[in-house]
This record gives structure tokens, C-alpha cells and sequence, in this order.
């Protein structure tokens, strides 16, 4: 019984990973029933601009997933950028830096200055009205970060994607996001696989281990 449980659990596993994704998904638990979604979020390719926010409590995997979706679907782009920590980087060193790094990443200039916000804007408006990007904003908490770096739609060119990951569902209804996607928690066929993962390294777990599990 137990070996035909490790089986269904592994054929559970083997639907749930998208084969898009083998190299991306690969040791991160639930990450790629979450691509799967998120995909029909993004459909990276039509041309609209769109903004997607991936909303969820803290330590849930909202930065993880964004940085696999960064990562896998980059290279589509004419140009990309990750501004990692936005909520921690406004509050200890204020919006600018964060404008010069997107400017910075996404036309791949060094050494670019600007002197406030509100020029950060028309800047952002007026280089990257035209191309077709990928943007991260990861952990956003306050609108006026959105308004300061992705203030709408037509500050990108056709077929951009804009990813905001945020613990606060409202801040995204705030800026008019209406494609969100929430993150749960693993189920119980990823959380048994996890516990698989933690105990037995990696290795095929012991029957004892598999009992113990389902009563975990």
C-alpha cells in the first residue's frame, strides 16, 4: 500500500508540473500548478499592455513565483527589468533609485541620473512608451509607488507585461489591476511532497516516513 501511494502521489506530481517549464519548476514545490495560472493571466502573446498582480500573505511564494515567471519569459521581450524589495528600497532610499534602476535595466544605460519623482516619470513615460517590456515590481504597499513607476498603461509598448507582487489585494484595486491572482498554500498532495523533500533529501522516502507523513 505504501509504494502504491509514493506512486499516485509521484503521478499527482507529474500532471501538476507544466513540461513548458522542466528547468524552472524543478525543486520548487507547487510552482508550476501557479505558472500554469498565472500563464492565463499574462498570455504574453497578444499585444495589450497588461498589468498582473499576484497578491498573497508574506513567506507564501508570491517573489518566488514572479522570479520564475521573470526568469522563463524574459528572452520574449524586448527588454526587462526586476525591481526587487520596492516596499524596503522606498522606504530606506526613496522612489528615484528605483526609477533609475527600471530605466537603467530596461534600456541597459549606466550611470543614469534622475533628479526627482516627478522627472522619473515623464522619463519613464517618454523612453519606454515604445517598447515591449517585461517589468517586476516586487512587494509593492503603497500606490504611489505604482503611480512613480508603472502609472498606467500607456507608459509601455504594446504586448509589455507589468507583475506586481503585493500582500495588499487593495493596493492593486487601487491602481485598477484587475487581473489578480492569489496564492494559497500548498495542497495536500504538494505539502506531502514537500515533507518527502525535507526528510528523505531528495531521496525515495521509507515506509515508515510515508506513514508518519500522513498523519502529519
Amino acid at each position: 500500500r505504501e509504494s502504491e501511494l509514493i506512486k499516485d502521489i509521484v503521478k499527482e506530481i507529474s500532471k501538476r508540473l507544466n513540461p513548458t517549464f522542466p528547468s524552472a519548476v524543478d525543486g520548487l514545490v507547487g510552482i508550476a500548478s501557479r505558472m500554469e495560472k498565472m500563464n492565463g493571466y499574462l498570455e504574453a502573446g497578444l499585444d495589450d499592455v497588461r498589468f498582473i498582480g499576484i497578491c498573497g500573505m508574506g513567506g507564501i511564494g508570491k517573489t518566488t513565483l514572479a522570479k520564475v515567471l521573470y526568469n522563463t519569459l524574459k528572452d520574449q521581450f524586448e527588454a526587462s527589468s526586476f525591481l526587487a524589495n520596492v516596499r524596503e528600497v522606498s522606504v530606506t532610499r526613496g522612489l528615484v533609485p528605483l526609477q533609475e534602476q527600471l530605466l537603467s535595466e530596461v534600456l541597459m544605460e549606466r550611470n543614469l541620473i534622475i533628479w526627482d519623482v516627478h522627472k522619473g516619470i515623464n522619463l519613464i513615460r517618454w523612453r519606454l512608451c515604445r517598447k515591449r517590456v517585461l517589468v517586476v515590481l516586487d512587494d509593492v504597499d503603497q500606490l504611489e509607488q505604482l503611480q512613480a513607476l508603472a502609472g498606467n498603461h500607456d507608459w509601455f509598448g504594446f504586448g509589455s507585461r507589468i507583475i506586481i507582487t503585493t500582500r495588499d489585494e487593495h493596493v492593486l484595486k487601487g491602481h485598477g489591476v484587475t487581473n489578480i491572482y492569489k496564492v494559497r498554500g500548498l495542497d495536500y498532495v504538494e505539502a506531502l511532497q514537500l515533507f518527502h523533500l525535507k526528510v528523505s533529501k531528495g531521496k525515495q522516502p521509507t515506509d515508515d516516513r510515508v506513514e508518519l507523513s500522513k498523519c502529519v
